[in-house]
């Protein structure tokens, strides 16, 4: 790594993953310097299941658009419109989000996908990627970031590890829930410990599961999801009282993960082609600070949480998706180090949120003792009402999330706060009739990774029109009409609408 570490970049990431792929892909939109140093040895996921991390929720699935991506993904996955809380026999209906987003939807895109996709673009736009680096040291100055640890090299199938050294201005910890990052900066943890224990693994079936195969009984729990892979596994997660406190770390065999699906669901499936088998537990934790210096944490490395509904990665996308622009405007110095602190102050509810939530389905997930499987027939009964059911569907699609207090820091000149209504809020993905008459839905305009200002030609305007908020950085557009019945949120006094690069509300202009 000679020429690499000569080098100041503006931003390091550890982690490789997907939200470590998203976010070098999210900071080269922002014309910065990006170095992405990765453990695995090679770009595949080697002896990782690649079905993992597999769940796409609505949310995300908007950030893909915005980014152009999402064709791409849509090529390679499968979706549904339900899903489940807690395993409870009464589903979530994501359909039913028609009237708020394009993607009302859960998509299931392998793992093994997901990194390929954000690989191939991450290089399209230039990523520098260091494979075999195990960070082991970290330094801050008042200027940059120095990591120092160990880089390993195939040599003519020889393994060779010799030290090395690299700097940048900032670093993203995306190293997942073992982060060495969060370790070496010292950032505090807050931590519940595991009550359950669950077993995964990729396998083939050898009887007809179906596509989705969701099972709660006095057996244990079955979650199922077939996907479509070169391997034909499926992924399988489970759980039986009986097995509950068996040690997390133990190995087991496929013959002991079979003998588990056995007795939940009646019959000898005939699992083979195993891959991953592997435990896990509901154990969840946070960091109370998404920032130290600076030094930043994103993914599985700021949280852990049960899987409960296929949230993690997600709520990591959608971190990065906040943090990168920032950082972008920061170091090309156009915006003060406070837009920074928002990162923290923005995402970290959100998370506890998250951990929150997946706890309370943790009850459901185990509940066997008659109070607790009442708790679910009443939860049942609960989401039967359609209102109820959008709440939770909202909230674990990523739908409702919105943040809390206007930038002040980086508001532009002539520029307001929106109301609180609209302020920090989600745009919708409306479609829109340009003055020139095109139409395109907003996503088509956030593909840049800038701001959006929307000037709609029919509203009475006390400014300059069109004269963008953030040289260099803004996509004006001449909006003639908002089509279709999402449009209610644009309407009002506002002539001109500013929407952050993340598709957030930001400002605005009477």
């Amino acid at each position: 790594m000679p020429a690499m570490e000569n080098q100041l970049y503006d931003v390091i990431i550890v982690g490789r993953g997907p939200v470590g792929l998203f976010l070098a892909c999210e900071l080269l939109l922002q014309d910065v310097s990006v170095l992405v140093v990765e453990r695995r040895l090679a770009m595949g996921l080697g002896d990782l299941p690649e079905t993992r991390a597999c769940i796409v929720h609505a949310r995300t699935q908007e950030i893909l658009a915005a980014r152009g991506l999402l064709p791409t993904f849509n090529k390679v996955s499968s979706k549904t419109n339900w899903w489940h809380y807690g395993i409870l026999e009464t589903r979530l209906q994501f359909g039913a989000l028609d009237d708020e987003t394009l993607e009302n939807h859960v998509m299931f895109t392998p793992q093994s996908q997901t990194e390929e996709i954000l690989l191939r673009r991450a290089l399209e736009l230039g990523v520098v990627v260091q494979l075999g680096a195990k960070v082991k040291s970290l330094d801050q100055s008042a200027d940059e970031v120095t990591l120092r640890g160990s880089l390993i090299k195939d040599t003519n199938g020889d393994s060779i590890e010799e030290d090395f050294t690299v700097r940048g201005k900032y670093v993203v910890g995306c190293d997942g829930w073992r982060s060495s990052v969060r370790e070496l900066a010292k950032f505090n943890w807050e931590q519940r410990d595991a009550t359950h224990v669950m077993w995964s693994a990729e396998a083939t079936p050898g009887v007809d599961m179906g596509p989705f195969n969701i099972t709660k009984n006095d057996a244990g729990i079955l979650i199922m999801c077939k996907m479509d892979v070169p391997s034909g596994r499926s992924r399988i997660a489970c759980w039986t009282p009986s097995r509950n406190d068996l040690d997390a770390t133990e190995p087991f065999t496929l013959e002991e993960f079979n003998q588990a699906l056995t007795e939940i669901t009646g019959r000898d499936n005939r699992l083979g082609n195993p891959k991953g088998l592997a435990r896990f537990t509901n154990m969840s934790g946070y960091v109370t600070e998404y920032r130290k210096g600076r030094v930043f944490l994103g993914g599985d490395a700021a949280h852990r949480h049960l899987p409960a509904g296929g949230q993690g990665m997600n709520l990591g996308i959608q971190e990065v998706n906040n943090l990168a622009w920032k950082l972008g405007a920061v170091i090309r110095g156009e915006a003060p180090d406070t837009l920074l602190d928002t990162y923290g102050s923005e995402r970290l509810s959100i998370a506890q949120g998250v951990v929150t939530n997946t706890t309370a389905q943790s009850l459901l997930f185990f509940a066997h003792t008659r109070p607790e499987t009442a708790i679910r027939e009443s939860l049942n009964k609960i989401l039967e009402v359609p209102e109820a059911n959008r709440k939770l569907a909202l909230e674990i699609s990523g739908l409702s999330h919105a943040y809390p207090a206007p930038l002040e820091m980086i508001r532009p000149e002539g520029w307001d706060a929106l109301p609180k209504e609209l302020s920090g809020k989600r745009a919708p993905d409306v479609k829109v009739r340009t003055t020139d008459g095109d139409e395109k839905y907003l996503h088509d305009f956030l593909k840049g990774g800038k701001w959006v200002q929307f000037v709609f030609s029919d509203r009475h305007s006390t400014g300059n029109v069109g004269v963008p908020a953030f040289v260099g950085r803004t996509e004006v557009v001449s909006v003639a009409e908002i089509l279709g019945n999402w449009g209610g949120m644009y309407k009002g006094p506002h002539s001109q609408i500013l929407i952050r690069p993340d598709g957030h509300f930001g400002f605005g202009k009477l």
